[in-house]
């Protein structure tokens, strides 16, 4: 049987649910944030105050409140895909529009015309926030890895590997084995592989090889016959050879793996990873680290004369890293070109990920602590300084929420604007309020000396704001307002909401 949710009720169903998600995470905002518990059928009970962590756990035993979480949690896990923090931020701005926009429909404003509203004064409220950022400095960026982990030592640890690094897809994070943090620098191209084989490895985690041919081909592998002149020079002469395809026959990789055990001989097919244009960026890289000719399957002859050479490999159960020693400055030279001639920022990612592995290599950090718990919170400290420090290449803008209060003097001239120029002042107050401070009255404080001021929690008062050392990275400042808006907009103008209701138990099951 089928329930239908709506009018009072449902608005009932929609204020529980933001404010059960959003007072959660809002208790974390800041430097004096709290912590919040978390205990799952799937782990052990844990401690954190990241935000996206703490969204994803909470549910509700109301399937009608679980169905409008669901759909909250949109919000920031978007905002997390797309700027890697600020999963907090937007749940704490989600609410207040939430709280304000429901006002408006009470007084009489229509929802569609309040959506819309709110759409043309986000837009608004987007170009207020890019025109008060800057470049960051060196100093910026240290100071936004702090604020972002809330431990001096983990945000100076982070910034510094970063730094060397370049890009946080170069770097990993691992529990350690002991209470000691530290990081390793290791050469070599890495390849996420989800193809390689378990029968590989025995009592080994690993398996690293020497001076090993390479074979590229594009296309399709439909028969070991195609390459026979390259395996039976490999098998003759012993040579460790490498084969990386675009696909292939499955009966082929059966036939390699027995080579290797049977006959021990190092011999190993995968296929490339990604897809499209990436798996081709990726085909580029792996000719130039081995000097190898890519093999154009069903037009090529591949022979002895295809075949490159590197320095070694590197295998374990989900990753191959190729280490090689050639000269690969051309190719460095396309992908810089490339990078400045893209438009798209998921692009752009995708070519400094790959420039980073050709030039640098990958770090792992290795997070130590006295307990299991200890270590997972302090890698999601790790995680949020990383991403924060990766996100702020666009720019930055002042941090406790001093840019949303800037902007929100702007904003009034409509219903939308209002709401939203209402909502701005909640993460600051939050912020302050988590500290156990009077906001209300260092709100008054900063308008009234038009904001030429900003708090010191280091110095624990107000201070002249040209000394005001936190900021945050421009795309999460966006993205969390954006992603706040769009699922406020969408709640705004639900009517009605139906699922299923089962009779036996009379408990309802989500069916939308």
């Amino acid at each position: 049987m089928k329930t239908v949710i709506k009018d009072k009720e449902l608005k009932e169903v929609i204020i529980n649910a933001t404010d059960m998600i959003c007072d959660a995470t809002s208790s974390t905002l800041g430097p004096k944030g709290n912590n919040v518990i978390i205990n799952t059928d799937a782990s052990s009970p844990y401690i954190t105050n990241d935000g996206v962590t703490i969204a994803k756990a909470i549910e509700s035993d109301e399937p009608a409140i679980n169905t409008v979480l669901e759909i909250i949690k949109e919000a920031s896990l978007k905002t997390n895909e797309e700027a890697g923090d600020g999963t907090t931020t937007t749940l704490t701005l989600l609410k207040g529009i939430m709280h304000y926009g429901l006002e408006e429909i009470d007084k009489g404003v229509n929802a569609y015309t309040l959506k819309n509203e709110l759409e043309k004064a986000l837009e608004k409220a987007i170009n207020r926030i890019k025109n008060e950022s800057e470049k960051p400095t060196d100093e910026d960026l240290l100071n936004i890895a702090i604020v972002s982990a809330n431990d001096e030592e983990i945000g100076s640890f982070v910034y510094n590997v970063f730094k060397e690094m370049g890009s946080k897809n170069s770097i990993n994070l691992k529990e350690s084995n002991n209470q000691s943090t530290y990081y390793e620098l290791s050469s070599g191209y890495p390849l996420e592989l989800d193809d390689i084989p378990s029968l590989y490895f025995d009592k080994a985690k690993e398996i690293t090889i020497d001076n090993v041919n390479i074979l590229l081909l594009r296309g399709y592998l439909s028969s070991l016959e195609e390459i026979s002149e390259i395996i039976n020079d490999s098998i003759i002469n012993n040579k460790p050879i490498l084969i990386m395809a675009s696909d292939y026959e499955e009966t082929i990789r059966n036939e390699i793996i027995t080579y290797y055990l049977k006959e021990k001989l190092n011999i190993f097919l995968f296929k490339l990873p990604d897809y499209a244009s990436r798996k081709e960026i990726i085909l580029k890289d792996l000719e130039s680290l081995s000097n190898a000719k890519i093999i154009n399957l069903n037009i090529d002859y591949p022979s002895n004369n295809s075949v490159g050479k590197v320095k070694g490999i590197n295998i374990n159960k989900d990753k191959l890293v190729i280490i090689s020693d050639n000269d690969i400055s051309d190719r460095i030279k396309e992908l810089e070109e490339e990078i400045a001639s893209t438009d798209s920022d998921y692009d752009k990612e995708f070519l400094r990920t790959r420039l980073s592995y050709l030039t640098k290599g990958i770090a792992t950090i290795y997070v130590g602590d006295n307990t299991k718990i200890e270590k997972r919170e302090k890698i999601m400290r790790y995680e949020d300084a990383l991403c924060a420090l990766d996100s702020s290449s666009e720019g930055v803008t002042l941090g406790e929420g001093l840019t949303y209060l800037k902007i929100s003097d702007t904003l009034g001239s409509t219903t939308g604007e209002s709401v939203i120029k209402k909502a701005l002042l909640i993460p600051f107050k939050t912020i302050m309020n988590n500290a156990g401070l009077n906001s209300n009255e260092l709100l008054n404080s900063i308008m009234d000396n038009n904001y030429k001021l900003a708090y010191d929690f280091n110095e624990n008062k107000l201070i002249d704001i040209k000394d005001f050392k936190t900021k945050d990275p421009l795309k999460v400042s966006i993205e969390a307002l954006t992603n706040a808006v769009s699922i406020s907009s969408l709640l705004l103008t639900t009517n009605y909401l139906v699922i299923k209701e089962s009779i036996k138990d009379n408990k309802y099951d989500l069916n939308l």
